[in-house]
């Protein structure tokens, strides 16, 4: 190799030991640059949670805030909640009071599950404006929004002597308020007088069934009297008069069939069956939805009890069905036969109910061959649990299966215990089968009979019943019996 070479690869040597150098240098310019870059999005991150946590803080102590936590689970935000809607409530009721109870009509109701100094707080409003109850509820449903809460539960309560239709300045309008699951108000807002009657908490303890339950122990005996329609004598007008609750089961289509049917009268019966509460809450509002809201506060009317008839009745259909021997053995016009479908069934009640207002359930007139054919009564019962009416077995025949079939279809049912007047001009017969009926009911717990408008039946029963009821036994109606028989089974 020259000179020049050796110069020249000297030269080259240096130029890349420079471009070397020169690399070197470059890396660490660029990773003090990513250092750079990284530091900067640090801080900024550390700014962004910084602020964003000092949003919480502010959200979290705002109204809004405070309800979304006490929905979340945090019962701790339950009093600032409250204080937020006594804020809005402050501003669009002018006599709402806040703050704890104070006045008469005030009730802190404790919620302990909520916190141990939790209560919901109970008040009764007057208005002052003219709105309509559904406006003002949507008024302050908007105002509530506000601040997290809402109307959680609307409900009118009407005067027990109510007969008019609704009417916002005589009917109540119940208000619930606060966060899903729990409310923190309980408002009762009325124009003109304030409600006298009203109570906190559940008046049911006094009504006539909560005191019928309560009554002695003692034999329950239902009577059915059969074959109500084909006339009126001196013997109806007796038994009618008899002193004690009856079960009458009225013919269809006969001269005097809806004038008996007009003989029913209330009957002692849980809220259940005769009525929500004695509020008398609107049909669309079941005290189920509104617990199952969270809203637990009870709120009813008391009212002066209504005296109890001692001479209560009650209307059942006596339906003619098809007996053995048919035709032949003719139960009446238009009877129920066997191989009938539900369909069938259907428009054969609709015509036999349609001048008999206030029927509750009917029982079978003759029927031995109808009773006994499972399809048949499978058919009938599918018609009476679409028109929740009760099924009372006759038990005409031994080989009725009507009972069984009506328990398994989920019809409130009961079944005859005995025919008082088989003999129906004995009384000595008569009465025989009245004190084995309630024999029977002293065993079982209770019992059901049936009559007839027979002279014979009228007289004993009008002499005999006074001395049972001494004796301690005490005569309801079916549907009255069945839903003491529920009551005593624990609702089943």
């Amino acid at each position: 190799m020259n000179l020049f070479g050796r110069l020249g690869g000297k030269k080259n040597r240096k130029t890349t030991r420079k471009k070397k150098v020169r690399k070197k240098g470059g890396r660490r310019k660029k990773r003090s640059s990513w250092q750079a870059t990284s530091l900067t999005w640090f801080l900024v991150g550390a700014l962004v949670l910084l602020m964003g946590g000092i949003g919480f803080l502010k959200w979290a102590k705002s109204g809004t805030g405070q309800a979304a936590l006490l929905v979340m689970g945090s019962d701790a935000a339950y009093g600032e909640v409250q204080l937020e809607v006594e804020s809005v409530l402050s501003e669009h009721l002018p006599y709402f009071r806040p703050g704890p109870a104070f006045g008469p009509t005030d009730l802190d109701w404790s919620a302990p599950q909520w916190g141990e100094n939790a209560t919901v707080r109970c008040r009764v409003v007057a208005l002052e404006n003219s709105l309509a109850y559904e406006q003002l509820q949507r008024t302050l449903d908007l105002a509530l929004n506000t601040v997290g809460a809402k109307v959680l539960w609307g409900q009118k309560l009407y005067p027990e002597n109510k007969t008019s239709r609704p009417n916002d300045q005589t009917d109540l309008l119940r208000l619930d308020l606060g966060v899903n699951g729990k409310p923190t108000h309980t408002l009762v807002l009325h124009r003109g007088k304030a409600p006298k009657n009203l109570v906190w908490g559940d008046y049911s303890s006094t009504t006539p069934w909560a005191d019928f339950q309560a009554e002695h122990e003692g034999p329950v005996v239902a009577l059915v009297i059969d074959d109500w329609g084909n006339f009126r004598n001196d013997v109806t007008r007796g038994l009618l008069k008899l002193p004690a609750p009856m079960t009458m089961a009225v013919l269809p289509n006969l001269p005097f069939s809806r004038q008996y049917s007009l003989e029913e009268t209330d009957l002692i019966l849980p809220q259940d069956n005769a009525r929500q509460d004695i509020g008398k809450t609107s049909a669309s509002s079941g005290r189920k939805i509104r617990l199952d809201a969270g809203c637990f506060v009870e709120v009813s009317l008391k009212s002066e009890k209504k005296k109890v008839l001692t001479r209560r009745r009650e209307i059942i259909l006596h339906l003619p069905m098809e007996p053995e021997g048919y035709p032949k053995k003719n139960p009446g016009k238009a009877p129920l036969l066997v191989g009938m479908d539900a369909e069938t069934i259907e428009d054969l009640l609709s015509d036999k109910l349609r001048n008999l207002p206030g029927v509750t359930g009917l029982n079978n007139h003759m029927g031995s061959a109808a009773t006994s054919d499972a399809a048949t009564m499978t058919a009938l019962m599918q018609v009476l649990k679409k028109r929740n009416m009760f099924f009372f077995d006759s038990l005409t025949t031994r080989n009725s299966v009507a009972y069984d079939v009506a328990l398994k279809s989920g019809i409130p049912t009961l079944r005859n215990r005995i025919f008082l007047d088989f003999d129906s001009e004995n009384e000595k017969t008569i009465t025989a089968n009245l004190n084995a009926l309630v024999s029977a009911a002293k065993r079982k717990g209770f019992a059901v009979g049936i009559g007839h408008p027979h002279p014979a039946t009228w007289s004993v029963l009008a002499r005999e019943i006074p001395r049972l009821k001494k004796a301690g036994v005490r005569f309801v109606t079916v549907s009255e019996m069945l839903a003491l028989k529920k009551s005593a089974s624990g609702g089943k």
